[in-house]
């Protein structure tokens, strides 16, 4: 009889106990059980151990203390796990109970990297929402202008008339490009039909990962306490070019906790900090890519400004002030690319 591979789950947590406990209650559902549980807490405060280790949760808990900062506190996690296959876990994920089970499944006969769930997110009705939307005409134009980043279905892009070659045009210009990255580097998730989406990036919040990838390609923790962008550069380390599969079928609930989450303008400007850091570390990127992602900047600065959001548009200037003229504090290992000292940490989610 075959060994079954172990589990070990690795979360990263500061001060949001009740996210932690529905968390640890849901793993203690799941019909395939995780082998190893690690909760690397920043929190001020730790969580109390006790609440942690309930008598009702059926896997050895590790919990320890460590220092704010999202990817130093994974790194952490992933090498203490003693098994080959880790759950990334984000402290405000929720997933199904069918979930370890389906995912093991996929990595073990897909011969996988990483595989997750369709992240699901609360939207402003509170209902749950997951999937890929139908982007407008209007919006892959203004994504093929200035190359930012496409995340939809638009091979179920339909119109007529005279904008029919145009959207022909666009729709194949996508597909040759696939799920991977714009010329400025940008996230593309455009080709999304079928029961699994293989792709270049992902959010990997609750995502299993063979741990053998996450000690060739850590978590980058130049980055700061929050981690923007962090997916990002780990799936930059990952072989091939789609090395992460989407099952479609299985949604996670993320519920984004309020607490330790960044303003959207603030996020925004760092995770163009990280792109730009990474456009200029990894070899498939070039100057043009460079050049590509200050080009987006000016669009997004547009965009923003025409919808009335002007931090966000006064935050793609400042970005592009900085990729520009090479004064990216993530360059020079700056622990917090707002120039502050500490900061908070938490399961900050980096789509790219």
């Amino acid at each position: 009889m075959p060994v079954r591979p172990g589990i070990a789950v690795v979360i990263p947590t500061r001060d949001r106990p009740a996210s932690l406990r529905r968390l640890l209650d849901a793993l203690a559902r799941q019909d395939r059980l995780p082998d190893q549980v690690i909760v690397v807490d920043a929190g001020r405060p730790p969580a109390d151990p006790d609440t942690i280790r309930a008598p009702d949760r059926p896997f050895p808990i590790t919990h320890i203390g460590a220092a704010p900062g999202v990817c130093a506190q994974r790194n952490v996690g992933i090498r203490l796990a003693r098994h080959p296959y880790v759950l990334l876990c984000d402290d405000d994920i929720e997933p199904p109970r069918e979930y370890l089970a389906r995912l093991v499944e996929h990595l073990e006969h897909e011969n996988l990297v990483a595989v997750t769930g369709l992240l699901s997110e609360p939207g402003p009705d509170g209902a749950f929402r997951s999937g890929f939307e139908v982007p407008s005409l209007r919006h892959i134009v203004f994504a093929f202008l200035f190359q930012v980043t496409v995340w939809g279905d638009v091979e179920a892009m339909r119109t007529a008339g005279i904008s029919r070659p145009l959207l022909a045009a666009l729709k194949r210009w996508y597909r040759r490009r696939g799920n991977t990255f714009t010329l400025a580097g940008w996230p593309l998730l455009t080709q999304v039909r079928g029961p699994v989406v293989r792709t270049a990036l992902y959010g990997l919040g609750a995502a299993l990962v063979r741990r053998e990838w996450l000690l060739r390609s850590p978590f980058d923790e130049r980055l700061g306490p929050h981690g923007i962008g962090d997916n990002y550069g780990v799936a930059l380390g990952f072989p091939g070019d789609r090395s992460i599969a989407v099952i479609a079928d299985l949604p996670v609930r993320h519920h984004r906790a309020p607490e330790n989450r960044l303003a959207a303008a603030e996020t925004y400007f760092r995770r163009v900090l990280a792109l730009d850091l990474f456009l200029r570390s990894d070899r498939r990127f070039s100057r043009f890519s460079r050049a590509a992602l200050a080009w987006s900047l000016v669009g997004n600065a547009v965009r923003f400004g025409a919808r009335g959001r002007w931090q966000l548009a006064a935050r793609s200037l400042h970005a592009l002030a900085r990729v520009t003229t090479g004064r990216n504090p993530l360059l020079r290992g700056t622990a917090d690319p707002a120039g502050r000292r500490g900061g908070h940490a938490g399961a900050e989610p980096g789509a790219g």
